[in-house]
């Protein structure tokens, strides 16, 4: 068995031990692959997959499958739109016309043309195809990007066929992309390595030929504490450093773990299309005029007080490229099949040394405006956030903050694992008391945390400063324990056979946000009393029976006015908050910061 096998076996036996799904081993198996590729694609824990992105039988598996060959979906909110990820991930070594062909054309008719004609086993598709119409009514671009996984090689000589398939179907532009075990095990990989080793690096910048009377090889300056260095290098200089990060540290992420944004490739994305073009061409010289350059932070600069036989030498210690990740890759794929292309090609550089997270935070989003920035990455370094991690670390729990912790494999003191976005999103459900936006905007969410972690004046400031006195770790990771029994009691046995209650209950599919708030008004800020089963249990029968209850009303007065009841669209509404404080005869409090306050 080689490395790639006994690494990736390794991950679906683990995930078929924590995820188990069927009783039947190779069909579990099949169904932790499915996991696992779509963890792989979207740098999620496998929990967080499992829990909110795969597609679950609601009914018996002896009905067969419902979800129309789909086995994912993800609707990735980036505020002013929406991406929604769709994926078919198959244990198998082979690609087949049939299985891509059936996979593009279903997502086509279900969901951009809204056609089931002939669809018969979707069932299990209902939340998903109700979620992409509710954002769609409310005006909303949704970007679909379709994901093909497989556990085998596009180039494989015992599947001659693979090779075709691939090349026919792999279409970046048209975002239908496959994944192969080789891409999986090549980013997995890289991904579980998280200490970057001390890396010193000696850039050259090139001398001012404007000037025969002054070099002009170096732009210094500083202001406070922090130092910076601008010049121009030889573009070979950039792949030379990404050469050294790899042999010291086994890949280049950590040289661009601050960098917001991953590569983007050359064929998808027109700035690196028409960058590669340029470097491929006769303005290659041009290439200092036409590029931004790359921003780098490093944590030390030795500043030359004079030129060495006429030339300038600067020393850094742990250079992180927080901006010009898309030009860094471009050139050393370059650099890679013909550096003899780069010949005389120069790049722009600026360098910063600072250990200021905050400045390093202002340089990183100033310098990153091409594409869209998110705000869960600029949360995760934020104090609030390591000081939750350790606290969640010592209740058993891995609180995953950046992108591909979660395919580090867990030891002892993990037995569960959630994604930080999930315990911020219901934090702001229950003790914020806003269950509607929890579910309707998590950009909006991590939004306004990351105001109040960044802004003096935000007046939720105090709860996510970064002190250790803060009330938020304990609220949480109560959030965590309501959100936690939600996900884990939807299930009863009834004469002998496991019922979902969704059977029961459909707004159970739909209504995760105002359950915790439901449960968390029902037992109030007695933090004790979260550990307490009895009364979890109790607050959970109670809020499911309301919200059933409201739910049946509005269903029944938009049939008396010929409308149809929506409930992703009822809850992302104030009014499913409104109908169960009026239920519950709930008055919510006057002030509620100071109440924050007060909650440990």
């Amino acid at each position: 068995m080689n490395n790639k096998d006994l690494f990736i076996n390794g991950f679906l036996e683990r995930i078929e031990k924590e995820y188990p799904q069927d009783a039947n081993h190779k069909r579990n198996l099949d169904l932790a692959f499915e996991i696992f590729g779509i963890a792989s694609v979207l740098d999620k824990p496998f929990q967080e997959v499992f829990d909110k992105i795969i597609i679950k039988d609601k009914e018996s598996k002896r009905s067969g499958s419902m979800d129309g060959g789909i086995d994912g979906i993800w609707f990735n909110d980036l505020g002013d739109y929406y991406e929604m990820y769709v994926f078919q991930c198959k244990n198998s070594p082979s690609l087949k016309d049939n299985e891509l062909d059936k996979f593009r054309n279903d997502v086509k008719d279900i969901f951009v043309d809204g056609n089931k004609v002939g669809k018969t086993k979707i069932s299990d598709l209902a939340p998903f195809i109700d979620e992409y119409k509710n954002i769609s009514q409310n005006g909303k671009i949704i970007d679909i990007k379709l994901f093909f996984v497989f556990n085998g090689n596009k180039m494989d000589p015992n599947y001659a066929n693979n090779e075709h398939i691939y090349n026919s179907y792999n279409n970046p532009d048209r975002f239908f992309l496959i994944y192969d075990s080789n891409w999986i095990y090549e980013k997995i990989s890289s991904m579980a390595k998280n200490h970057r080793a001390k890396v010193e690096f000696t850039f050259h910048p090139e001398n001012s030929n404007f000037s025969l009377l002054d070099n002009q090889a170096l732009y210094t300056f500083s202001i406070g504490n922090t130092r910076a260095a601008n010049f121009r290098i030889l573009a070979t200089e950039i792949c030379e450093l990404i050469e050294k990060e790899i042999s010291i540290n086994g890949s280049f992420d950590l040289l661009f773990e601050e960098n917001i944004r991953q590569f983007l490739g050359t064929s998808k994305f027109k700035a690196n299309r028409e960058m590669n073009k340029t470097l491929n061409s006769e303005d290659a010289v041009l290439f200092p005029f036409l590029n931004n350059g790359i921003t780098i932070i490093t944590e030390q600069i030795t500043v030359p007080k004079s030129a060495q036989d006429g030339k300038y030498n600067l020393p850094v210690v742990n250079p992180q490229i927080v901006n010009g990740l898309q030009t860094s890759r471009v050139l050393y794929d370059i650099y890679k099949n013909n550096r003899e292309k780069l010949k005389g090609v120069f790049v722009n550089v600026r360098v910063y040394e600072s250990k200021e997270p905050s400045l390093i935070e202002k340089i990183t989003d100033a310098t990153n405006t091409q594409t869209p920035i998110t705000n869960k990455d600029k949360i995760s370094n934020k104090d609030f956030n390591s000081l939750t991690k350790e606290v969640f670390k010592n209740f058993g729990v891995d609180y995953v903050t950046k992108r591909g912790e979660g395919f580090k494999s867990k030891n002892n003191d993990f037995h569960k694992q959630v994604d930080s976005e999930t315990v911020l999103k219901f934090w702001y459900a229950t003790f914020y008391e806003e269950p509607e936006v929890a579910k309707n905007s998590i950009a909006r969410v991590l939004q306004e945390i990351y105001d109040a972690s960044s802004s003096e004046n935000h007046p939720l400031k105090f709860l996510f400063d970064g002190s250790a006195d803060s009330s938020i770790y304990i609220q949480l990771l109560t959030s965590y324990k309501i959100y936690q029994f939600i996900k884990n009691n939807k299930k009863e046995i009834i004469n002998g056979e496991e019922v979902t209650y969704s059977q029961k209950y459909e707004h159970l599919l739909y209504s995760d946000e105002m359950m915790c708030y439901g449960i968390y008004k029902y037992i109030g800020t007695d933090l004790k009393a979260y550990d307490i089963e009895r009364k979890l249990i109790d607050a959970y029968n109670d809020s499911t029976e309301i919200i059933e209850s409201e739910v049946q009303k509005n269903k029944a007065e938009l049939l008396r006015i010929d409308k149809t009841f929506s409930f992703n669209g009822y809850f992302k509404k104030p009014k499913c908050r409104y109908d169960f404080n009026i239920a519950k005869g709930i008055i919510e409090e006057d002030n509620l910061l100071e109440e924050l306050k007060s909650i440990k």
